[in-house]
């Protein structure tokens, strides 16, 4: 089965590469024009700008350390322009430290991936970034409005809305039901069946009868001898596994 997010030879995926390193630009661009992907590269944060304004990116992935204008500068100017606000970032970085990824991920990134790297992987992730907008956006231009993009949730006696774009997973275990954020966790009056009913399934996707997870929020996917793993983008970069009879759906909406 094509799992390809509504490409077309006259709309490919477009990808801008954004390192200082010419030959993982030249890798990357290789890797992922291979798998019908266009792909523009950038030496530093300022060429990345420069491409942003000019071509029609689905996803930026980016380095931290370069010279000139650096990935954490490019990054703000990207979040900050209403025009690239909304574009998945995927940090590709030799930085391992927990600080830079907690960084990372206050700052709007998406994934952060670190070098060495898979470019099987890398290639989709970046399916699984650009399958869920699209998806959102086909809706919302369906629906012929922006829908209401927030969840109520419960945490220590007060009812906050959550954006769906901060839940990580969702579990369920000993009866209720629980959203779990980048590093917080609340209480939702709703079961699983509930929320996969009403939150839709792009970007989210059921894979266990106790867990579903949003798919732009997925930090690695391991395979082992038991079957797939999802490593979630949280703080505590929660494992979670994906059932059998959950692995075709799965991995056809990550483009696996």
């Amino acid at each position: 089965m094509d799992t390809r997010p509504n490409e077309s030879p006259e709309h490919p995926i477009c990808v801008l590469i954004v390192d200082d390193d010419a030959a993982v630009v030249e890798m990357v661009r290789l890797g992922l024009e291979t798998d019908g992907m266009r792909v523009h590269g950038a030496g530093d944060g300022g060429e990345a700008l420069d491409v942003l304004r000019a071509e029609p990116i689905d996803v930026v992935i980016l380095d931290i350390m370069m010279p000139r204008v650096d990935g954490w500068m490019a990054l703000m100017e990207i979040r900050n322009d209403p025009i690239t606000a909304d574009i998945p970032v995927i940090m590709l970085t030799a930085k391992t430290q927990d600080l830079a990824k907690i960084l990372a991920f206050k700052q709007g990134v998406q994934q952060y991936v670190t070098k060495p790297f898979n470019l099987l992987e890398l290639s989709a992730r970046v399916r699984g970034l650009v399958k869920g907008r699209r998806a959102v956006s086909a809706a919302a231009h369906a629906a012929g409005e922006t829908e209401f993009r927030k969840l109520a949730v419960r945490k220590g006696g007060r009812t906050v809305l959550l954006s769906l774009d901060e839940i990580v997973f969702i579990s369920a275990r000993n009866k209720s039901t629980y959203v779990h954020t980048y590093e917080n966790q609340y209480l939702v009056d709703l079961t699983l069946t509930d929320l996969e009913q009403r939150l839709g399934r792009e970007p989210f996707a059921r894979v266990h009868r106790s867990y579903m997870v949003n798919l732009n929020k997925v930090k690695e996917i391991v395979r082992g001898e038991g079957g797939y793993v999802v490593v979630a983008a949280d703080r505590d970069e929660t494992q979670i596994p994906v059932a059998r009879r959950q692995v075709k759906e799965f991995r056809e909406a990550v483009g696996i």
